[in-house]
């Protein structure tokens, strides 16, 4: 059964602070840890470390490739060990990161390379390198405990992904209503019903289920379909595929979500 990630945590589980001669130090001993351009310079150590452990995890939330679990053919949590350090210039270096595949690797320590330069860390007056540890976590789980979810937060929804065509303020149940059938008139359009009449020359239509994702950023993916006929299976993905980015995507709380979809569709390819 085809996975999805629905949840991604990460957090800075510990510093550990050096110099150049690799001379470790204490926390107590620091002066200054480095300092996102997010976060307040003036703030303790302590609530500094929160702000960046705020700041990278919202950037991996935004960032990471969720799309992997399924390419990946992921099942339960899954964990990556990534270490990174801030050298005494703010910029990032020797990113390592150790997971069960190397595609999560090499996505992990692409998204870390996005972090924008930090003010250095001090010991003393003088600028250090400090290196960090960041575990992430991956939970995944199947599509229909993903749907099920889904409907159980409808209400926090602050919107229903919009596709083309359908008004940004309607209500959110009009609004699913609209999206739904926009994404069905736009794949009994697409359809070849000629390969569907010469498939099946004694009837009058045909149906299939599809399920697919539109993710953060408003896009179709994941996308999959079960019909009586692996040829009419294969044209409904095309067809899907093909299907425009959608003017916004679905929202909880605020915040941009994947949002799953389940549709059964009838294809009629001759006239009665």
């Amino acid at each position: 059964m085809k996975k999805l990630i629905v949840l991604i945590t990460c957090f800075i589980s510990s510093f550990i602070f050096t110099q150049n001669s690799n001379k470790k130090f204490e926390f107590e001993n620091i002066e200054k840890i480095p300092i996102h351009p997010n976060c307040n310079e003036y703030e303790s150590n302590s609530n500094i470390k929160k702000c960046i452990s705020t700041q990278i995890n919202e950037l991996i939330h935004r960032e990471f490739n969720t799309s992997l679990a399924y390419t990946l053919g992921l099942t339960g949590k899954q964990r990556i060990n990534v270490t990174f350090k801030i050298n005494p210039l703010g910029n990032i270096i020797d990113i390592n990161a150790e997971g069960a595949h190397r595609s999560l690797e090499k996505e992990a320590t692409r998204v870390i390379k996005l972090l924008p330069k930090f003010k250095p860390g001090y010991i003393k007056g003088t600028p250090v390198t400090v290196p960090y540890t960041l575990p992430i976590i991956f939970e995944v789980e199947s599509p229909k405990k993903l749907i099920q979810k889904t409907i159980e937060n409808s209400n926090r929804h602050n919107n229903f992904p919009v596709f083309r065509g359908c008004r940004e303020d309607l209500g959110n149940d009009l609004l699913k209503e609209c999206t739904t059938e926009k994404i069905v008139n736009f794949i009994k359009v697409s359809f070849d019903t000629e390969l569907a009449s010469n498939l099946f020359p004694q009837k009058q239509s045909t149906k299939f289920k599809v399920e697919f994702v539109v993710n953060k950023k408003g896009k179709v993916e994941q996308v999959t379909a079960k019909a009586n006929h692996r040829e009419i299976a294969a044209e409904a993905i095309r067809v899907l595929k093909r299907i425009p980015k959608f003017k916004k995507p679905g929202y909880i709380n605020g915040i941009a979500v994947d949002t799953p979809f389940s549709i059964m569709i009838i294809v009629y390819f001759q006239e009665f």
